[in-house]
């Protein structure tokens, strides 16, 4: 990273994506390009239907506060996103309740000007079918991370 802090990550992950997307000239890309790139977070898990964050997820939230400090004039936008099971009231508010989350813990270790917003979409996007095998609906449930 540019400030040479060394992030516990793994190659192709979300943090060296992430970086290695801050580092381009992404402010030449239109609102829409922007828009429709998203960076998945791969080790940011909860407790089943809630938006209490597992302790080993701590580790990636703490990567992604570090990049954010590194380039201090990115801005993001978090999203959540459910599979197409169960009620989709209760998909919409888990998914804005996990990215709420993610928004506060990134505010609180950083300037809060850099994270702009966060969505809950529920099931909106997901691909998977509601009775698809849980290998492809597990792909649904994410929180993904926008540089705005």
């Amino acid at each position: 990273m540019p400030d040479s802090v060394k992030l516990k990550a793994y190659k192709g992950g979300i943090e060296d994506q992430l970086v290695q997307f801050l580092k381009t000239d992404y402010k030449a890309l239109s609102e829409d390009e922007l828009k429709d790139k998203w960076f998945n977070f791969d080790n940011l898990n909860f407790e089943t239907g809630t938006a209490k964050v597992l302790p080993e997820s701590q580790v990636q939230l703490e990567n992604i506060a570090a990049i954010l400090k590194a380039f201090p004039a990115a801005t993001v936008k978090i999203g959540g996103y459910t599979d197409k099971t169960g009620n989709e009231d209760f998909n919409k508010k888990l998914s804005t309740d996990r990215a709420e989350v993610v928004k506060v813990y990134l505010i609180g270790k950083g300037p809060s000007s850099q994270v702009i917003g966060a969505e809950g979409y529920g099931s909106e996007f997901a691909k998977a079918a509601a009775d698809a095998p849980e290998a492809e609906r597990v792909l649904d449930r994410i929180v993904a991370i926008s540089v705005r």
